[in-house]
């Protein structure tokens, strides 16, 4: 008994043992989230064990290995408290399932997450791509009013066109996260090239942006940082050096409060929308009806504390139309209805704390401007299979200084 006992608790002082807990519930739980996103044909029962399992794995991790300060332990507990509560309020388990991911990610390499988040969506999304262009999984077409000409809109292996847009924007966003160094002028021109095909083949009008966006984005920063480069090897600040530095702090101060920004701006013209407002129904049109169905969930269910069942049918899967066709697609205002003030304000106040923590890493503040210009008319923000960037809270690349204090371990 002794020698087991030796071995637990040896077992339980190395980190690395920790680390590969992670990743066994962050694999299998990813693996069918973003196989859900897709035409290949998977089980809802196997879904939902591999669920219990990664949940499972996941606590595992934390009670076992994570060690807090007594300010930490504090925001934790706080932030469970918010989702469960959320959870008997609105019935709704994935906010739990989102802090629980993001909580057990502590200590765990922030890149190294990114890399494996990367290394299986390209692997899924390319088997997808290639078995929808070989037939072997339906590749929905879709036809709009706006494309004319006989075109069509496809999905290539995933549920709907702009799933598949967002998948390659989060993963162009990951991958120019994490090897911004070694990109070259070419790199930029692809992206660029990637944009222009999302446009003509998915008519994702806002991933399109985004793409392009992210390569203007990380491209002039990159000019400013190698004209800086230049500048301090001879041990002088001039004009462009003094531009890099500026922008830093622009990039930061935005990244801060973009979340708030476009979440409001989002709010206000949902809740003003009018159809005999010129100005509002050209962007209403322009983003395809979603200020008119947000309005419509803000009147019929109103905005709660605590969240509520709200329930929604989108497109996706099939080409017919839903005849009860419901659906809020910006994440600010999907999660404020759906999962309440507090929770979304809790969403804010997380993002708010990784940029601040964070403020040196500029190409991370690019990217969460980004991911908050995404998020207002789509829907990803919680969703692990799309965007990884919230693991930057705890994972220890970046991860928040909480202060020193009383340690407390979950055992």
């Amino acid at each position: 008994m002794d020698f087991l006992i030796e071995k637990y608790n040896s077992w339980t002082k190395n980190p690395q043992n920790g680390e590969n807990l992670f990743f066994a519930g962050f694999i299998i739980y990813m693996f069918w989230s973003i196989m859900g996103t897709t035409m290949f044909p998977h089980s809802g029962m196997a879904f939902n064990m591999c669920l219990v399992f990664s949940v499972v794995i996941l606590a595992a991790k934390i009670f076992l290995f994570d060690v807090y300060t007594f300010k930490m332990f504090i925001a934790v507990a706080g932030m469970f408290a918010c989702s469960i509560i959320v959870l008997v309020s609105s019935g709704y388990f994935w906010p739990f399932l989102w802090v629980l991911m993001l909580v057990s990610a502590k200590d765990v390499p922030f890149r190294k997450i990114l890399q494996i988040y990367l290394l299986m969506n390209i692997s899924i999304m390319g088997l997808a791509f290639i078995a929808s262009l070989l037939g072997i999984i339906e590749n929905l077409a879709y036809t709009s009013a706006d494309l004319g000409n006989g075109r069509y809109r496809y999905s290539f292996g995933c549920v709907y066109t702009t799933d598949f847009a967002a998948h390659i924007f989060f993963m162009l966003l990951t991958a120019f996260y994490l090897y911004q160094e070694k990109l070259r002028w070419y790199h930029y021109i692809g992206t660029f090239a990637v944009a222009g095909l999302i446009y003509y083949f998915c008519y994702a009008k806002l991933d399109t942006i985004c793409i392009t966006l992210l390569g203007l984005f990380f491209g002039g920063y990159r000019v400013l940082q190698w004209q800086s480069k230049r500048e301090k090897q001879k041990l002088f600040l001039f004009k462009r050096t003094r531009a890099h530095i500026r922008w830093k702090k622009i990039w930061h101060v935005f990244a801060l409060i973009s979340m708030v920004l476009f979440g409001l701006v989002m709010y206000f013209l949902s809740l003003y929308y009018e159809e005999d407002n010129e100005f509002i129904q050209t962007i209403n049109e322009t983003i395809t009806g979603r200020l008119d169905l947000a309005k419509i969930g803000i009147k019929k269910y109103g905005i709660t504390l605590f969240g509520q069942n709200i329930p929604m049918v989108g497109m996706g899967g099939s080409v017919k139309s839903p005849k009860d066709y419901f659906f809020i697609d910006s994440s600010y205002l999907f999660i404020l209805l759906r999962y309440g003030i507090l929770f979304i304000g809790m969403v804010i106040v997380i993002y708010g704390l990784i940029c601040y923590k964070n403020r040196e890493d500029t190409v991370l503040m690019m990217s969460i401007i980004l991911l908050a210009i995404s998020c207002s008319i789509d829907h990803h923000l919680l969703d692990e299979a799309y965007n990884p960037l919230s693991y930057a809270l705890f994972a220890s690349a970046g991860s928040m200084a909480w202060g020193k204090g009383m340690e407390l371990k979950l055992y």
